[in-house]
């Protein structure tokens, strides 16, 4: 598979003795880590059986759990030696272990307890759950592709030991090498934030269920929603997982179509998993609009899946920028569960509740446009918390999503890789985060500042928080920093996409042609208190 990359080899025997040598002089878009796990059972039988035993390990009168552990806890050191050798920067990518045959302890006893399968398999949900923990580490499942492409011509376990686990020498042919590196070019392409799906709208009708149901004199659930539908359904949950916001718009009588879904679907799928919705007999167009302002999201960061090609045509027409999904419906689960636009690197906690922070914000916009807005808000009960953020913190994926996520309340719009952030940072780059919560709902981390020295090089917020006053807050807590009430400074950078973050500078700064001089810090808003 040509992809054009410029790639470097770097020899690593995977043991505790050795530290990862890598090169210094290169800048990476990615490092791509391959363990041995015959060396890592070498080291883990050394302990055990006083004897580098790696090939038959599983095979000892042992413990299967004392094998296991031991074998993680090397893992555990060796994932410690590339933490501190690329110190944050730049993303690392492991390899999973190939994960041999359930079956290599006989027919009638696959999945033994104590077998090699179970041993690999849990080395492989012990990499995956401690590479969540780092921001700048990944797991990179391969056992998918190695199923995909059949593993008797490439994979080592049939003609030699079962814990060697490796690939035959000599298959250059085989297009696994090639499906292993079209991955990882797919993980880079989700971490650079190129286009990312913040909202799907789906029409109902022949889209999330077979029929017409309003022309059926008897709904039978499992007569529209066998087959392709249970799969769509499937995938828009999981989109919403990933904190994918789901809108509904369809021609149809509300009251009727509510109740239909719910004999449909009956729970495995809700009316209520669903932010925004717009049932009606208005041209779809001016639905979308309606669902796209009321959930702040872009044109350009939406799809919208029809199953008439006359409604799509009417959608694009109006939202030229907008990706549309329609014909074969067996093709739709696919396309949500692995295309790249839906993919997101790390399952935050903002993001498994974006449905019903969307939710509150539709509800507090309907409030505060029906009259007294100051009442409304100090009743709002808001609260904050501001951070001061590191590499290694918790809340810095939220961080980084957030910073590479957001269009409309962006003063720069610039999307940062974890190499420049990790720079950033040693060049005195302080990261200031916002979490935020009301009466409704707890919002999570809405709001980022990048600030070094009196320089405010970016500023961010959600666009679901958008009014409510936080950003004068955070801008308040930084002109309190080191007293630069007067000499703060902020880049701005007009995206064509970032009017409502250039408004709020306008009201605090004196505009200059790149880097605009603060006028005066904004007072803390009184309807906003601090979470303790």
């Amino acid at each position: 598979m040509a992809l054009g990359w410029q790639m470097e080899h770097v020899l690593y025997q995977s043991g505790l003795h050795e530290l990862p040598a890598l090169p210094k002089v290169v800048k990476f878009d990615g490092v791509l880590v391959v363990l041995s796990l015959r060396t890592i059972l070498g080291q883990a039988a050394q302990e055990l059986v006083e004897f580098h035993d790696a090939d038959l390990l599983y095979q000892k009168d042992l413990d299967p759990d004392a094998v296991i552990s031991r074998a993680q806890d090397v893992l555990d050191g060796l994932l410690q030696h590339f933490t501190d050798a690329m110190q944050g920067g730049t993303p690392v990518f492991l390899l999973s272990f190939i994960e041999p045959p359930a079956t290599s302890s006989g027919l009638f006893t696959p999945r033994q307890r104590g077998g090699i399968y179970q041993l690999v398999h849990a080395l492989n949900n012990h990499l995956a759950a401690r590479l969540s923990q780092n921001p700048s580490s990944y797991y990179l499942e391969i056992n998918d592709l190695l199923r995909a492409e059949g593993d008797r011509g490439i994979y080592d376990g049939y003609d030699f030991c079962f814990a060697h686990a490796g690939l035959l020498s000599g298959r250059d042919e085989h297009p696994l090498p090639g499906r292993i590196l079209q991955r990882l070019d797919q993980m880079l392409s989700v971490l650079d934030a190129e286009q990312p799906v913040k909202l799907i709208i789906t029409d109902l009708d022949n889209t999330l269920w077979k029929g017409v149901l309003a022309e059926e004199e008897e709904i039978v659930p499992g007569d529209h929603t066998e087959g392709w539908p249970i799969g769509y359904a499937e995938a828009l949950i999981e989109c919403k997982r990933r904190g994918i916001v789901l809108a509904i718009c369809s021609k149809n009588e509300e009251a009727l179509t509510r109740a239909n879904f719910d004999k449909v679907w009956y729970g495995r799928i809700r009316w209520e998993d669903f932010a925004v919705t717009r049932v009606n007999w208005q041209p779809k167009s001016q639905n979308v609009r309606e669902i796209l302002q009321a959930v702040n999201v872009l044109p350009e960061h939406t799809v919208f899946i029809d199953d008439n090609p006359l409604e799509i045509a009417e959608v694009t027409r109006a939202f030229p920028q907008m990706r549309t999904l329609t014909g074969d419906p067996h093709t739709w689960r696919a396309e949500l569960l692995y295309g790249v636009p839906y993919q997101v690197p790390r399952l935050s906690a903002e993001s498994q509740q974006r449905t019903e922070a969307i939710q509150a914000k539709v509800q507090r916009d309907s409030h505060l446009a029906s009259g007294d807005r100051e009442g409304y808000l100090r009743e709002l009960g808001l609260a904050v918390e501001i951070l001061t953020l590191d590499l290694q913190s918790p809340q810095f994926a939220r961080a980084l999503e957030l910073l590479n996520k957001t269009n409309q309340f962006n003063t720069t719009g610039q999307r940062w890789t974890m190499a420049e952030i990790g720079a950033f940072v040693a060049e005195g780059g302080q990261l200031y985060a916002l979490r935020a919560r009301d009466r409704m709902t707890e919002h999570g981390l809405v709001g980022l500042a990048l600030l070094q020295g009196n320089r405010l090089r970016q500023l961010v917020l959600s666009c679901r928080v958008f009014g409510l006053g936080l950003e004068d807050t955070l801008l308040q807590h930084l002109c309190r920093l080191g007293d630069q009430g007067q000499t703060l400074r902020a880049d701005w950078v007009d995206t064509g996409r970032n009017a409502t973050a250039r408004q709020f500078l306008e009201q605090h700064f004196l505009p200059q042609e790149d880097v605009w001089q603060l006028r005066g810090a904004p007072g803390w808003p009184e309807h906003i208190a601090v979470l303790r």
